[in-house]
């Protein structure tokens, strides 16, 4: 079965992702720097790939869904 999403919906997904990122970044105390110390790519690389009109990389949704089942193990 194929669900068909409206653009809003595409939107408000992906806008999700970058708050979901945004609130994890925040948490964790990471800059994009941290992040691209991590990655092994520049600052600039990571703050291109993680612009809201930008999908969200693989890489980093994995980061993100780990890190909220983490916390929520924790709390």
């Amino acid at each position: 079965m194929v669900l068909i999403k409206s653009n809003t919906n595409l939107k408000q997904m992906k806008l999700n992702w970058h708050n979901r990122y945004k609130e994890m970044k925040s948490r964790l105390g990471l800059t994009n720097s941290d992040i691209a110390d991590i990655t092994g790519n520049s600052a600039d690389s990571v703050k291109s790939v993680t612009q809201p009109n930008k999908d969200i990389p693989r890489w980093l949704k994995l980061a993100i869904v780990i890190y909220e089942r983490l916390s929520e193990q924790n709390n």
